[in-house]
């Protein structure tokens, strides 16, 4: 069996308690049909020796339209037809020789990889091809059989019906997968899956926070989405999305159960947005410190898409093993480290972001102190602006760089929609939905859809 079908028995509580399990119980599916629907959709009714041949073309358009998202051609079935007359002497029944034909269609790149259809030019993608891109942007699945009926009618480019049917699919729980599978690529969750916890200096890590601090950021996401909140929440809420676990973590009132919902936050909660989401704050930590380094290049690149320049070749690492060194503060090392002409430039740019986040330690706790002295989280950019801390990053990102944060928001997520990474020819495009998405009041889900009925999401 593959993990997924195994049993699990957990305590979802936070209160410690004692369980005794006498014995465990589970009945086998059953199905309301034998045989199930998922056989008939594939296998219709009405197959007879005498008309084999006809039986088989009757499924075989029906599975490939659906597999290659589109109507199969002539030529395409007859070869696939061609390989049925090859395989059915070696097996006992039609069925069973149709069984790997249909396989040779989800071995094809036209099931495996969404295929486009000539070279790139100024006119727009096919109806068919507008059909799959919208649903894997959306559903990271096959369109359904409603897109693919205004595909085959041409009438899915349509402006009205096109936006419609975003909408639709926005509503539909199948959305949840944009905010998985866009939250674990935009923000590089894949870092916490190899983050191991230093348990010497935070104790024993329990691992059902693990799991919380893993989906708090996708659920926050799709909470954004939910409500057409404005993508600004991203940099900073009066809510925050959390379960018991988080709650105990983040010195919030108890909670009771592991489902994560929104929660209302005082200023003196020190929560709210991504940015203090512990998961994003441990995963850009080393496992016992805090990395200032880290987490100023994660937002330089995830929230800003501005991305540091690479180190130069050669350059010195901080020398840990110098007396001198280990007296100064993590703060004073990376000041010291800056000193260095060949370092200046880089972090410059890079270490006044993650000084800011210096209140929270390696696991996303607030801390007042580090070995006994406080913590000072107060830098300067380069542009001489102080930060003060968290509250100050927040203030600052909101008061000077809501412009940028929503362009870069834009271009994480046309680049998601695309499956490609954008290039300079794409840079037009992606300033002007960012500006009607300013003027429509930064709505996540307006984003989508202005995305949508973008030429850079319909042309080729």
């Amino acid at each position: 069996p593959n993990p997924a079908e195994f049993f699990h028995i957990r305590n979802v509580s936070s209160k410690k308690v004692a369980v005794q399990i006498d014995y465990v119980e589970i009945a086998a599916p059953t199905f309301d049909q034998w045989p199930p629907e998922s056989h008939t959709r594939i296998f219709l009714g009405g197959q007879g020796k005498a008309n084999e041949d006809k039986y088989a073309r009757k499924v075989l358009m029906q599975f490939m339209r659906r597999a290659w998202r589109r109507p199969a051609t002539g030529a395409e079935i007859d070869q696939k037809l061609t390989l049925l007359a090859r395989l059915r002497p070696q097996c006992e029944d039609l069925q069973e020789a149709l069984v790997e034909v249909l396989a040779t269609v989800l071995a094809s790149p036209k099931f495996l990889y969404l295929v486009r259809d000539g070279e790139a030019d100024h006119e727009g993608i096919p109806d068919y091809e507008l059909a799959s891109r919208l649903s894997f942007f959306i559903w990271s699945s096959q369109p359904d059989a409603k897109l693919l009926r205004l595909a085959k009618q041409g009438r899915l480019r349509n402006p009205k019906v096109l936006e419609r049917q975003a909408k639709r699919m926005l509503v539909d729980p199948k959305a949840k997968r944009l905010a998985k599978h866009f939250t674990r690529q935009w923000l590089g969750l894949e870092l916490l899956d190899f983050l191991r916890v230093d348990t010497g200096a935070h104790g024993r890590f329990d691992p059902l926070l693990m799991e919380a601090m893993k989906e708090e950021p996708v659920a926050f996401l799709a909470e954004v989405l939910r409500g057409n909140r404005p993508v600004t929440d991203f940099l900073q809420s009066d809510y925050a999305m959390v379960n018991d676990r988080l709650a105990s973590h983040y010195k919030l009132p108890e909670l009771t159960g592991d489902h994560l919902r929104p929660v209302k936050l005082k200023p003196s909660d020190r929560r709210g947005g991504l940015l203090t989401q512990a998961g994003l704050l441990a995963m850009n930590s080393d496992g016992k410190d805090s990395h200032p380094l880290k987490r100023g290049i994660w937002l330089l690149e995830n929230i800003l898409n501005d991305p540091p320049p690479p180190p130069p070749p050669a350059v010195p690492e901080i020398d840990l093993a110098d007396p001198e060194i280990l007296k100064l503060t993590l703060k004073q090392r990376m000041e010291q480290h800056r000193d260095d002409p060949a370092c200046y430039s880089c972090h410059a740019k890079i270490d006044p972001w993650g000084i800011a986040f210096e209140n929270f330690d390696a696991v996303g706790k607030w801390r007042d102190s580090i070995d006994k002295e406080p913590v000072d989280a107060t830098s300067k950019l380069f542009n001489k602006h102080e930060l003060r801390g968290m509250a100050g990053l927040k203030e600052y990102l909101l008061a000077n760089r809501q412009d940028q944060f929503a362009r870069a928001m834009t271009h994480k997520l046309a680049a998601y929609a695309l499956g490609r990474p954008l290039t300079f020819g794409d840079r037009a495009q992606v300033d002007g939905i960012t500006a009607k998405l300013r003027e429509q009041g930064d709505g996540l889900q307006d984003l989508i859809i202005l995305i949508v009925k973008s030429d850079l999401f319909q042309l080729k």
